[in-house]
């Protein structure tokens, strides 16, 4: 959506009285665009379009907020007391602006750690309310959506035809680890067969989904907020515990086992279901690198965005990077 039609939603939908509203990048959601609008009086709001995700990233922070205020976005509703908009094919939004720190520039420390782990573990303890069941999505093990994807781009690599440097950067780092990426391809394809038909499994309790730092803000000394829940669900723990344990999923930023140490002494016990862990990281494994190589492999995408998706790329393939997790027995 361009801005003019995000402020003439604002001002159809909503009683926001926009001051300014500035575009704020996403980094790797490519389904979203976001800004940052200020209102006459100087409050701050998130106002998000995306064709994205599900409802449930508005309807699980509200619910987290009410139980933890400060802990997420709180949604601000619309005329009509939604906490969205449907318009132009996806869901515009209006959240309260988080203040504080990006956690990917922050240096947390071992309050900071232990505030995360206690945050996670009280998202997973939320009652699973009749709203939250209604819009929140339940795990269902099936990455044939990216292991899909994933064929596509591998079978694409070895086509003939012009490339450009960014493409042949692309191709030369695939080709170096094919063996070890069409491996984790195939467990997890294994594993999502096996977990899709396991009589028993654990608890399914309200997940973020994508709790990396990128979605962390520090704000104040000890004290951390999510942001970004459009990838929640319904799941075991596991879906969320994956982000630390093990070193988490950003190549550059590795949780240390001395910040693992930390977050646990914050979440509390558990008993780590180590196939599950398994699936996680090799389903996300399978959709950092088949969604951004895509990326790359579209002429049609920006120059800008192609070079950040083959930076996102090779993190993943580097050895602190979360094929080197998925590839673990």
């Amino acid at each position: 959506m361009s801005r003019a039609d995000v402020i003439a939603v604002l001002a159809e939908h909503y009683d926001l009285q926009v001051h300014e509203l500035v575009p704020v990048g996403t980094g790797a959601d490519l389904a979203a665009s976001l800004w940052r609008a200020t209102d006459r009086d100087g409050g701050r709001f998130a106002v998000k379009w995306t064709d994205g995700g599900s409802p449930a990233g508005l309807v699980l922070p509200a619910a987290l907020d009410t139980a933890r205020p400060g802990s997420a976005p709180r949604p601000l509703p619309s005329r009509t007391g939604a906490l969205w908009v449907d318009t132009a094919g996806g869901r515009l939004s209006v959240v309260q602006w988080v203040a504080g720190t990006s956690a990917l520039d922050a240096d947390l420390g071992r309050a900071e750690w232990h505030a995360l782990g206690d945050l996670l573990a009280a998202l997973h303890d939320l009652p699973r309310t009749a709203e939250l069941r209604r819009w929140v999505p339940r795990e269902q093990f099936d990455p044939s959506r990216w292991v899909d994807l994933f064929d596509r781009v591998d079978a694409a690599l070895d086509e003939p035809g012009p490339a450009d440097d960014l493409t042949r950067e692309l191709t030369v780092a695939w080709r170096e680890r094919r063996e070890d990426l069409r491996a984790v391809r195939e467990r997890t394809t294994r594993l999502g067969r096996a977990l899709r038909t396991r009589a028993a499994l654990p608890e399914f309790v309200p997940c973020h989904a994508d709790p990396h730092r990128g979605n962390l803000v520090r704000t104040a000394d000890g004290a951390v907020a999510l942001i970004d829940f459009d990838d929640a669900t319904l799941a075991p723990r596991e879906r969320d515990l994956m982000f630390v344990l093990g070193g988490g999923v950003l190549a550059d930023l590795p949780a240390t086992p001395q910040q693992q140490a930390w977050f646990l002494d914050g979440y509390g016990p558990h008993d780590v279901d180590h196939d599950l862990l398994a699936y996680y990281r090799g389903a996300r494994a399978l959709e950092d690198l088949a969604e951004l190589a895509d990326v790359v492999l579209d002429p049609r995408s920006a120059t800008e965005d192609r070079r950040t998706g083959l930076g996102h790329v090779t993190g993943v393939l580097s050895p602190t990077g979360l094929l080197a997790q998925a590839l673990t027995p």
